[in-house]
């Protein structure tokens, strides 16, 4: 019974034990603003913005590179040149 008592103890100690700030998720602008503090390259900053997501009332925080959000756009204009190019010409 003691070692069941000292397991849950235990685990509840570790459960509050605060995690180091790399491993902290980013959920706010201050976040964001603490790890690009920590960030030399421009194109590895953190860019956030709080989009609303279809079928609920609660914004989601979505963060991106600069990197990622250019690779994205950049993506996105190919699909959008690759889907015009195969819908028939309106002649």
């Amino acid at each position: 019974m003691k070692s069941i008592l000292l397991l849950a103890s235990l685990v509840a100690v570790c459960a509050c034990t605060p995690l180091p700030d790399s491993e902290r998720p980013i959920r706010t602008q201050s976040d964001v603003d603490r790890y690009n503090a920590t960030v030399s390259n421009e194109g590895d900053k953190l860019v956030c913005d709080r989009e609303r997501v279809v079928g609920s009332n609660f914004p989601k925080f979505v963060c991106m590179t600069n990197n990622q959000r250019e690779r994205l756009a950049r993506a996105t204009v190919e699909d959008l040149q690759q889907l015009r190019n195969s819908l028939p010409s309106g002649e």
